[in-house]
């Protein structure tokens, strides 16, 4: 069997095996939704049976399925956010019935009879409910509060210099940033110097107005540095998760070519003689025909420092084995609303959620985004832009 066929098999097993864990994974939603709603349900019933005990079953069936209703009809609008507020509800609500039961098993044992405020605080979820509020300010706050990231590493390669780099990637712009916002970030990316700057995916997405498109690329391109901006797809710049025609394509192209922005997929530029910048296609889109890193760099000089901006943090091990030095990535958003980055690192969905890391002679650091998706709330790590100091050997 030709190598050829032997990677069409395998892709086509990988295929496969998504669509069943995907599969899976939606049943399990699915099951977890149920339980979830017949939770609320439960809990509803119980409050108005608490305190309106002198009704009759059918009123307080009738206000419960009611209430119900208009409660949590909107969570089904999966990126609105009552979604995640109902998640937080939830939670903390399963967390008082725990704490409930345990009460009352010490209760009985030693004979302790608890205050009937602290029965009206259980049966209304008051706590749950100010805990989610809580929460949810924290989240708006956090998504807004932009940090500067540095990390530091050394290379056991030449370089006539430090270099400095600048890592902006998950902007999603329109979600949260405004311009006046972004033109603050791209004002203080500046104030580092850096040498070049790297768009690592995601800065627009699917809700990005074609005015918003033009607005983040004007802004970011116009980054001042020594040896320009370069930008690689990630899996939302091309609104693939939303069918239309070609025209945001079109769009994003003649935004990206105006401001001078340097489009890496799959192709590798030498910097100053001295340091090769490669930039891969999605990996979305290199499921469907794309490049391998030893068919990116087959013509590199190896003994150059190379670093490669990926969007998705994956395919690390096939990095180390080429020889590369460094790579960057975004698209985690480090987790963005808990506990998704931890269940995100418990199931190994990239080789990386967050932070830096090195294996053997490669340096990697994934970002958690400038901004978020969907909504603008962080409950997870912070928004940031990234600033990284390379020094080579014998600097």
């Amino acid at each position: 069997m030709s190598n050829a066929s032997v990677r069409h098999g395998i892709g086509f097993m990988e295929v496969c095996c998504k669509v069943i864990f995907f599969i899976i994974l939606l049943i399990v939603f699915l099951i977890i939704g149920i339980c979830e709603q017949v939770y609320f349900y439960r809990k509803i019933l119980s409050a108005f049976r608490f305190f309106c005990g002198n009704l009759s079953n059918r009123i307080i069936y009738f206000l419960t399925v009611g209430l119900f209703i208009l409660t949590f009809l909107p969570a089904y609008f999966a990126f609105a956010y009552w979604f995640i507020i109902e998640l937080h509800i939830a939670f903390f609500l399963l967390l008082g019935d725990l704490a409930a039961a345990i009460a009352k098993k010490v209760g009985e044992k030693n004979s302790i009879c608890y205050p009937k405020w602290l029965k009206i605080v259980y049966k209304t979820g008051a706590a749950a409910f100010l805990l989610t509020f809580i929460i949810a300010c924290y989240g708006k706050f956090n998504m807004y509060r932009i940090v500067r990231t540095d990390y530091d590493i050394s290379i056991n390669k030449p370089l006539s210099h430090e270099y400095t780099v600048a890592l902006v990637a998950d902007l999603h712009y329109g979600i949260s940033l405004d311009s006046q916002q972004l033109q603050a970030v791209a004002d203080s990316i500046e104030e580092a110097s850096p040498d070049f700057v790297i768009l690592c995916g995601d800065i627009v997405d699917e809700s990005t107005t074609p005015d918003g498109i033009n607005e983040a690329f004007s802004i970011l391109g116009g980054i001042d540095s020594k040896l320009g901006v370069y930008y690689v797809y990630g899996n939302h710049d091309k609104s693939r998760y939303r069918s239309s025609d070609n025209s945001t394509d079109k769009l994003l192209i003649n935004a990206i070519n105006d401001n001078r922005i340097n489009l890496l997929e799959d192709h590798a530029v030498l910097l100053n003689d001295e340091m090769i910048f490669a930039g891969r296609k999605d990996k979305m889109e290199r499921t469907e025909g794309g490049m391998s890193i030893n068919q990116i760099l087959a013509d590199a000089d190896k003994t150059k420092v190379i670093v490669v901006a990926d969007h998705q943090p994956n395919d690390y091990e096939a990095l180390r084995n080429a020889g590369c030095d460094l790579v960057v990535s975004g698209h985690t958003h480090g987790g963005q609303i808990f506990p998704f980055g931890f269940f995100g690192e418990l199931f190994n969905a990239n080789d990386m959620t967050y932070g830096y890391k090195k294996q053997g002679n490669l340096n990697e650091i994934v970002t958690s985004g400038i901004a978020g998706w969907g909504f603008d709330m962080r409950t997870e790590r912070h928004s940031e832009y990234v600033i990284i100091h390379i020094k080579g050997k014998g600097e």
